[in-house]
């Protein structure tokens, strides 16, 4: 038979389990979906990440972008002949990290662009973008700047959501492209539930509790 102690131990113990155990979380995902991390995923790149689903598909795997880690350079220090531009620039993901992509909301102005969600688009198409921001024709609020992005192969996501890795939420475009990165992580998690509202008055590692 267990002690008191040992009983308030044991209660204890599943109460934390349970807090951190993701309910009813599905395992499919589609574009325009964000990826929200459990709050002691401890990774240099996916660390209390929001990552914006690009392209899912069973059986080439899944890519996305994670949004709201935002680095103190600008366009003009990671990309040479590029016009001066105040833009800010996000750690996009671990693949292809020395390259440069962007997501804007200029729609069909920037040819060959995939739209993620309503009004959100992701591209590589430098040339064009240096040709409307020399004319002008974008503001800061119209793009964001990513270096690399993340890339899971077939099964991979399913099995990182199966381990309580990740929470899948949908979210407005209005909220996406609007939301402070700084509280991004919170605001979404908050906003997928009341269970998930205690996580982000978890510090990041647990030791610090």
């Amino acid at each position: 038979l267990l002690s008191l102690s040992e009983k308030k131990f044991s209660s204890q113990k599943m109460d934390k389990e349970e807090l951190f155990q993701i309910k009813s979380n599905t395992l499919e995902v589609n574009p325009g979906d964000v990826l929200l991390s459990e709050p002691f995923l401890l990774d240099m790149y996916f660390s209390r990440a929001v990552v914006l689903i690009m392209d899912h598909n069973e059986e080439d795997g899944t890519c996305g972008i994670i949004i709201n880690k935002r680095i103190p350079v600008t366009i003009n220090d990671v990309v040479d002949d590029f016009p001066m531009f105040d833009a800010d620039v996000y750690i996009g993901g671990p693949v292809k990290n020395d390259n440069v992509f962007f997501t804007h909301t200029l729609g069909n102005m920037v040819p060959e662009s995939t739209e993620i969600c309503k009004g959100v688009y992701w591209s590589n198409n430098f040339n064009v973008i240096k040709s409307l921001i020399r004319c002008g024709l974008v503001t800061r609020f119209d793009i964001r700047f990513f270096l690399g992005y993340c890339g899971w192969d077939a099964g991979q996501l399913r099995d990182e959501l199966r381990r309580n890795s990740w929470i899948v939420g949908k979210m407005s475009t209005k909220a996406i492209t609007m939301t402070n990165p700084k509280v991004m992580w919170e605001t979404f998690t908050k906003a997928t539930g009341k269970r998930y509202q205690l996580w982000s008055k978890f510090p990041l590692n647990p030791n610090d509790n």
